[in-house]
């Protein structure tokens, strides 16, 4: 598909006393359901101011491509706002607007001052995804192999810790469900790559459920997206609380009549751990420490792998071919470990050679694929029937490697939690008056109540291979399979072949019979534990 030219100026507007900065498109049009014309042909650009404005910037910090910016809390480039290619320090704009929101005009853009080279600190960082030309080359953005790094990173999580009781769960069959799972996505990701090529500006998912289906296509992938990232939130305070408690089974906290226990005692811990790194508003340096999280999946999985073959341990054949009534729990976490697409559009962007897009999916999803097979099946011929739905559970603590596991297990979420919460922050921000959303107090005040919501729910609900299930079922899938297929058919229309309309509605067909399944068989699950 032959790329379309995007060249885009920096202006500075004069007098704004912030020094805020705005991205301007030479060119922009509405986005709605009507921005197709008589025979269903894409407009050659895309231009929205629908809420959400701030996910793609908050999402930035996936990638290791920005240049880091300290900054904590006051206002600071990451309270401006970036989305579909426009900066903007307005952060109030309409949840869901009826009114076309007029695009600025060529003599408004004429009366901005160009930006000068080395006149921002940021001036870098935007030129990754301002600087495109017709070939989809950009000159300082992302190699084939930060690519594949940035997608690992994304895709390798703490899914990989419950592989293992998948195939307890499951069977051997659920391997082969890995697997399609794998192609699935892989192939999703393929077709979101055709939906943000399709128009000029289309920057981030929320862009993509615009440019498909309106404004309420806009909010559903929104909401979709932020549930799921406060959902992991909840999953790494019960990992922590679960592992801190392997490694010190006695803590506990009684004072004064109260008593807490190691598990409760430890999630408490954690959230007081990680809520300075909440506060703050720019999170790139951050995203550098998350970016180990590859060394981190690597140094579990060796670890893991070195216990097995200590002669404690070993390796023992066994375990059912299939289990039918454990495939719909498979199918929420392998929906769980391979759903990235939130973030595939900034990795996109961030390359400097865009053409290779596909190829660096491929062999992300392929080292994914690799590494979650290898590990489930190293896991389950360690401990069999008795593997525990987080594997690190299962090992000696006498074990030196061990400890490593653990520990890197307990470590890698602290550096990844910010991060994840942080996209919703700033969303609720965005709906809050400006004079209140940028006051310190606001701010604090926010994300400590998120932070301590997501230590309630994770007390209420401690099932930790459970949740994973029902967040797959019910969200990832609808954010890895369906909704990409979905969009791809909205907006591709008389332009796609018909092998894709094929393929696109036999994956939205798996896609809700796998949520289906999984979610009724995870919410069954957590209601009888109770």
């Amino acid at each position: 598909m032959a790329k379309k030219e995007d060249e885009q100026e920096l202006f500075m507007e004069d007098g704004d006393s912030d020094g805020d900065i705005e991205e301007n498109n030479d060119k922009y049009e509405e986005s709605s359901n009507e921005d197709q014309d008589g025979d269903g042909e894409a407009t050659s650009s895309f231009y929205s101011r629908q809420w959400p404005q701030s996910y793609r910037e908050a999402t930035d910090p996936y990638t290791i491509a920005a240049s880091p910016i300290f900054g904590f809390l006051g206002r600071s480039l990451s309270s401006t706002r970036y989305s579909s290619g426009i900066f903007t320090s307005d952060l109030k704009l309409p949840f869901l607007s009826d009114h076309n929101i007029i695009p600025p005009t060529k003599e408004e853009e004429e009366e901005k001052t160009p930006l000068q080279p080395n006149t921002s600190l940021v001036d870098e960082s935007i030129s990754l995804h301002s600087a495109l030309n017709a070939e989809g080359y950009i000159g300082h953005g992302c190699s084939l192999t930060q690519t594949v790094f940035n997608g690992v990173n994304v895709l390798a999580g703490v899914g990989l810790l419950s592989t293992p009781y998948t195939v307890k769960e499951a069977g051997w069959a659920s391997v082969a469900l890995l697997a399609l799972f794998a192609v699935v996505c892989f192939y999703t990701g393929i077709l979101m790559k055709y939906c943000f090529e399709s128009k000029e500006g289309i920057s981030s998912y929320p862009d993509i459920g615009e440019a498909a289906f309106g404004r309420f296509g806009r909010l559903f992938i929104s909401v979709v997206l932020y549930t799921e990232l406060y959902s992991y939130c909840v999953e790494f305070i019960i990992l922590e609380g679960d592992n801190l408690t392997s490694l010190f089974p006695e803590a506990s906290f009684d004072w004064a009549g109260i008593h807490i226990d190691s598990i409760h005692l430890f999630g408490l811990i954690t959230a007081l751990i990680v809520l300075p790194t909440v506060w703050l508003r720019d999170l790139r340096v951050i995203s550098y420490l998350s970016a180990g999280g590859v060394i981190a999946t690597l140094l579990v999985f060796v670890s893991v792998a070195m216990v097995g073959t200590s002669g404690e341990i070993g390796f023992h054949t066994g375990g059912n071919a299939v289990n039918l009534k454990g495939l719909p729990f498979a199918i929420g976490v392998y929906g769980f470990c391979y759903s990235g697409h939130s973030v595939f559009p900034n990795i996109y962007q961030s390359m400097s050679d865009r053409t290779k897009f596909n190829k660096a999916l491929f062999i992300c999803f392929a080292i994914c694929t690799v590494i979650y097979g290898s590990f489930a099946t190293i896991g389950y011929l360690m401990f069999g029937d008795a593997t525990f739905s987080q594997i690190t559970l299962n090992l000696p603590k006498n074990v030196f490697a061990s400890k490593i596991a653990l520990w890197t297990t307990v470590i890698n979420p602290l550096t990844k939690y910010a991060l994840l919460l942080n996209p919703l922050a700033r969303s609720l921000e965005e709906l809050l008056p400006v004079r209140i959303s940028n006051q310190l107090w606001c701010s604090v005040l926010l994300r400590t109540a998120l932070v301590a919501s997501t230590v309630c729910i994770a007390f209420l609900l401690p099932f930790f291979a459970l949740l994973m299930a029902l967040i797959g079922s019910l969200l990832s899938i609808l954010v890895a399979v369906i909704m990409p297929a979905l969009c791809f058919l909205k907006i591709a229309r008389n332009k796609s072949t018909p092998l894709q309309v094929t393929l696109s509605v036999a994956i939205i067909v798996l896609g809700i019979v796998s949520a289906a399944l999984g979610t009724y068989s995870s919410v069954s699950q957590i209601a009888n534990n109770y």
